[in-house]
């Protein structure tokens, strides 16, 4: 639509912005250009001055709305500005005699006085939606230049002398002030580091005098068995070489000839650096906070970590053993005594939360759908005695608890009178080797059509809870390290295995679990 200015006896239109010579030719006469005017353009109003514009073009039944269009001729600077902001001149039509101004607005002499110019969009290529239309000044004889061009142009304000010179001492008292930011931040910065320096740093004698703070942080049942630990890590753990990727993994010189740990010394003592890994496996806690508690980096804490959790998996491997016939009958609990034959392990399945992936294909692998939460599970064995005897590694929380047995080698220990205790959702006795009994409590599906247990079945339900709580005794201890009830972040999920190994290893450091009487 062509924008019309609304002003009585003005013609002024933008209809014909890219027409043709000849088409412009033949609509000269529909421009009024006056002489203090360079670009003639088109001005809506601003919704708060709709009625001083209405009042001041005075048109009967006219109002002025958003569509409203007034030429830059009834401008005094040709176009609204801050200082004079409204139409005011040829407002009775262009016979009305009225005083020329000057082309450009006056010169500013302070920062208030300051015109700001109205914004105004580049554009490129003119449209038959311009608004503009471009004069040059020589024409200015009350008509349009032939081979004009309708477009938007910048206009060149001058300011003066005082007002520059105010900029400049504005500009230098905020380059002072942005100064005296700068060092008061270095200030507060330095400050922090002195804190954090001079803030006492946890360590090993902090928990030395009480064995309910050992149990606490490490999940050991005493300060003397954390001794004895350490004193068997030791040795080892002052030769480690800190992990740093996959270059970590070749051995060095050093390695070879088994000498001491070449470069800088470690920021913290070995009893530290392993009371670290102890409490992440016990309280999970974050990275940050364990740099925070022993006054070292975030860096140093991930390598610490990632460096001894597969050493102490290493080490603490030997505790979780599966033990003989002849080992398993030396301490044999009097619950375990009805059955014929010799009861070899107790296996069941425990999830820990993790990190979603964002693969849907990985996603898809570890979600679960017992716990409704992407998760990893373990196979966990304990003997008669409530000792863990058998770890396996991580699998997704998507696999089934016979899936599960399928892909570990555990069916492959078990010998020939031996018996498997299990809960019913393990139907393993087809993949047990011959003469390897399988007890698992009954229920509905393997009974007959009554659908009604007899006295017989009750009585052996009643058995096998007797026997198998001592299995989620064993990994309710196993859960009291927090690491292993999650959640885990992805970039814990590949040391999860070995921590599943050490924890349960300092479980079977513990007191023992099933009494001999029960």
């Amino acid at each position: 639509m062509p924008s019309y200015c609304a002003v009585f006896g003005c013609k002024n239109n933008s209809k014909y912005p890219e027409s043709s010579r000849r088409q412009k030719e033949l609509h000269l006469h529909k421009y009024v250009v006056k002489n203090h005017v360079t670009f003639l353009r088109f001005h809506s109003c601003n919704p708060k001055y709709f009625d001083v514009w209405t009042q001041r073009i005075n048109r009967k039944g006219f109002k002025v709305t958003r569509s409203t269009k007034v030429c830059s001729n009834h401008f005094q600077y040709a176009q609204p500005f801050p200082c004079n902001p409204h139409p005011s001149l040829y407002l009775k039509g262009y016979s009305h005699i009225v005083d020329t101004p000057k082309r450009h607005p006056p010169t500013p002499q302070n920062f208030d006085d300051a015109p700001v110019p109205k914004k105004r969009r580049k554009v490129k290529k003119p449209t038959h939606h311009s608004v503009g239309v471009q004069v040059r000044p020589e024409d200015f004889n009350g008509s349009v230049c032939h081979d004009h061009i309708y477009t938007y142009a910048p206009e060149t304000v001058t300011f003066s002398s005082d007002y520059v010179r105010h900029l400049e001492e504005r500009i230098e008292q905020l380059g002072g002030q942005l100064e005296q930011v700068n060092t008061q931040l270095k200030d507060h910065q330095e400050e922090k580091r002195q804190y954090v320096k001079s803030k006492p740093k946890m360590t090993w004698l902090d928990i030395a005098h009480s064995d309910s703070l050992v149990k606490l942080y490490t999940g050991l049942p005493s300060y003397a068995v954390l001794q004895w630990l350490l004193c068997k890590l030791e040795t080892g753990m002052r030769n480690l070489y800190y992990c740093q990727g996959n270059t970590s993994a070749e051995d060095t010189l050093w390695h070879i000839k088994n000498s001491t740990k070449p470069g800088t010394k470690r920021s913290q003592a070995v009893q530290d650096e392993l009371l670290m890994v102890l409490m992440k496996l016990r309280l999970n806690c974050s990275e940050e906070d364990l740099a925070f508690r022993f006054g070292v980096s975030t860096s140093t804490v991930s390598e610490v970590l990632s460096t001894l959790i597969p050493f102490l998996s290493k080490e603490l491997g030997s505790y979780v053993c599966w033990p003989t016939r002849d080992e398993v009958l030396k301490y044999y609990p009097q619950c375990f005594k009805i059955y014929d034959g010799v009861v070899r392990c107790i296996i069941d399945c425990t999830e820990i939360h993790i990190q979603r992936p964002s693969l849907e294909e990985s996603n898809l692998a570890v979600y679960s759908q017992y716990k409704s939460n992407p998760t990893i599970k373990f196979l966990i064995g304990i003997a008669p005695s409530g000792a863990i005897s058998f770890v396996s590694k991580s699998i997704g929380g998507s696999a089934s608890d016979k899936q599960i047995v399928k892909m570990t080698n555990i069916v492959e220990l078990f010998s020939e009178g031996d018996i498997c205790m299990a809960d019913h959702g393990f139907s393993v006795k087809d993949l047990l080797k011959k003469g390897v009994r399988l007890e698992i409590p009954p229920f509905q599906n393997n009974l007959p059509s009554t659908n009604q247990f007899t006295d017989k079945d009750n009585v052996r339900s009643r058995e096998e809870a007797n026997a198998r709580i001592h299995m989620e005794r064993a990994i309710g201890r196993l859960k009291e390290f927090r690491l292993m009830s999650g959640p885990v972040s992805l970039s814990m999920k590949d040391m999860m295995e070995d921590a599943s190994v050490i924890c349960a290893a300092l479980v079977n450091l513990q007191p023992i679990l099933v009494p001999l009487s029960r």
